[in-house]
């Protein structure tokens, strides 16, 4: 579950200082619609300020900044419509992935999901929310994975980045981390099940029962 060192060693300067960048925004150590300043970022973390540029260039490819002319560039607010939208993708593009991933799910894959969910136990005991939602992650792209349809993967791993920043608000609809962890044995069981129905059935409620809660909320927070 750690990360190989050799592999981010080999990565840009740029591309570490985003990825450090995307942790805060998703800590809430930095706050959606906050202003960017590349001088601040340079002086931080000693770098030029054309590097924090670039860094700062990935995370708008990734629609996580917005830049202004003129005015510079923040952290880009999530809308209802953005959640709605974020929901209805992902229930379509899941659904039918988990379902086409069921078959091809072999021993070694299987193995694969219960360590995920083994290291989800534990956050959830330690109530670390952040880390139960990378490991969510790592369960979702796991299983989309194997659907076998090049396309379909290509489009949920851009969509990565954006799915995570939905995700760090959720600790507020769930009674408990536990109850987080315990859909996802429940995921976990359907996918062993090798029934179609199941699976579509809990991959929608996962899902859909964060819409039911998230806009039950009288609009009351953006994200």
């Amino acid at each position: 579950m750690q990360p190989n060192n050799s592999v981010i060693m080999q990565k840009p300067l740029s591309e570490l200082i985003s990825d450090q960048l995307k942790q805060k925004i998703w800590n809430e150590e930095i706050q959606f619609g906050e202003r960017l300043l590349e001088t601040e970022f340079a002086e931080h973390y000693d770098v030029s300020r054309s590097t924090i540029r670039e860094a700062l260039k990935i995370l708008e490819s990734e629609e996580l900044v917005v830049s202004q002319a003129r005015k510079g560039t923040y952290v880009a607010d999530f809308t209802d419509k953005d959640v709605n939208e974020m929901i209805e993708l992902r229930t379509l593009v899941e659904s039918h992935a988990f379902m086409q991933a069921m078959p091809r799910l072999e021993a070694e894959h299987i193995q694969k999901l219960e360590e995920i969910v083994g290291w989800m136990k534990l956050r959830a005991d330690e109530k670390d929310w952040n880390g139960l939602f990378d490991l969510d992650m790592q369960f979702h792209s796991y299983v989309v994975g194997l659907c076998g349809n090049a396309r379909i993967i290509k489009i949920y791993d851009s969509l990565q980045v954006q799915i995570r920043t939905f995700l760090m608000h959720l600790d507020r609809y769930y009674s408990s981390p536990q109850a987080f962890y315990d859909e996802h044995t429940q995921l976990l069981e359907a996918l062993v099940s090798n029934d179609v129905h199941t699976v579509n059935g809990r991959v929608r409620e996962h899902i859909e029962y964060v819409e039911t809660k998230l806009l039950g909320q009288n609009n009351d927070i953006k994200i």
